[in-house]
């Protein structure tokens, strides 16, 4: 039980790793919540730094979950305990709660998309292909990344329900993740809350919008 104590706490520390904040610190010099909405993510640091190097927070913030996932929660499996088929859902959540709520920035992160999309695809590879195919689509056409954050996660929590263990990383618990499937979208749904008032009175800024 102490290794799979440890990977839970390794997991949150790699999700609370600030990349939006130390790429644009690099970059430009200044400090991302100083910039645009604030939020220390991929959307707020592509409005700072253009798409291209934006795409580097993505892919890193993207990558800590699949870390935590497939990585850190080998650590916790190695001995058998009562949370050996749940040690990827526990860690993938710890990631996703360290990269809102960073230890490195005073507990004041970004909205934990990147993170639960590497997750996802991490320990449930079709349903989380499928939602990133939702987000894509969404963006393209609404061009809202709050819009299309939230129906990413409702897209991977659907196909949680209906597919069964088949495709789930390390014999996971099917229910353990369609239960993070439902605290994830609860979680993301509620740090886009002030978004979805925006989006409801038609003034949430399109993705690629100039200043």
């Amino acid at each position: 039980m102490i290794l799979a104590i440890l990977a839970i706490i390794l997991s949150y520390i790699a999700g609370s790793i600030p990349f939006a904040y130390i790429v644009v610190k690099l970059m430009k010099g200044t400090d991302i919540r100083t910039v645009g909405s604030g939020n220390v993510g991929f959307t707020n640091a592509t409005r700072s730094l253009g798409m291209g190097k934006g795409l580097i927070v993505l892919f890193a913030d993207a990558g800590k979950g699949v870390v935590a996932v497939l990585a850190i929660s080998r650590l916790g499996m190695i001995q058998d305990n009562s949370l050996l088929h749940f040690m990827p859902v526990i860690c993938g959540l710890a990631a996703i709660i360290g990269h809102i709520w960073t230890v490195f920035l005073k507990f004041k992160g970004g909205k934990g998309v990147a993170t639960s999309l590497g997750i996802f695809i991490s320990i449930h590879w079709i349903a989380g292909l499928i939602a990133l195919a939702v987000w894509l689509i969404i963006v393209a056409i609404t061009r809202y990344v709050s819009l299309g954050s939230i129906l990413m996660c409702v897209a991977f929590l659907i196909v949680a329900f209906v597919t069964g263990t088949g495709n789930v990383t390390y014999e996971v618990n099917i229910w353990a993740v369609r239960i993070m499937a439902i605290v994830v979208t609860l979680i993301v749904t509620y740090k886009h809350r002030d978004n979805i008032q925006r989006l409801i009175k038609g003034e949430e800024r399109k993705f690629g919008k100039k200043e």
